[in-house]
């Protein structure tokens, strides 16, 4: 679980990625401080919610990086340089079979290739 400024909304990320080093608080949580990048994966019931409501507050905390994974358009899109006014400036639509890179501050890109790539949905 991530502890958020607001419980207004009492959103749980689908997926987050937790900064290497990052303790948990006394409720054995993460705080949103401690997030490199947050993936949702939309469907028609959160829809709405991923594209407005956690975009803009996902932004306004800083979150670094913010995907939208969207399997009714075949792909994610990549929301970066996050304003506190709950905006994100910068975005990268990568269509689905493409390698989705997230720029991890400090990392190196490593890629296995003995794994090949699943296309599609099965």
């Amino acid at each position: 679980m991530i502890d958020f400024p607001s419980s207004l909304w009492g959103y749980a990320p689908d997926l987050a990625i937790i900064a290497p080093g990052s303790e948990r608080n006394k409720r054995g949580r993460f705080e949103w401080h401690s997030l490199e990048a947050v993936l949702e994966i939309i469907s028609l019931s959160t829809r709405d919610n991923d594209f407005e409501k956690k975009l803009r507050m996902y932004a306004e905390c800083a979150i670094p990086l913010y995907v939208i994974i969207d399997p009714s358009d075949n792909s994610c899109v990549l929301h970066s340089k996050p304003t506190r006014t709950g905006v994100y400036p910068a975005q990268e639509k990568i269509p689905f079979g493409e390698d989705l890179m997230l720029p991890l501050e400090g990392r190196d890109r490593r890629e296995d290739r003995r794994v090949p790539a699943r296309r599609g949905l099965s």
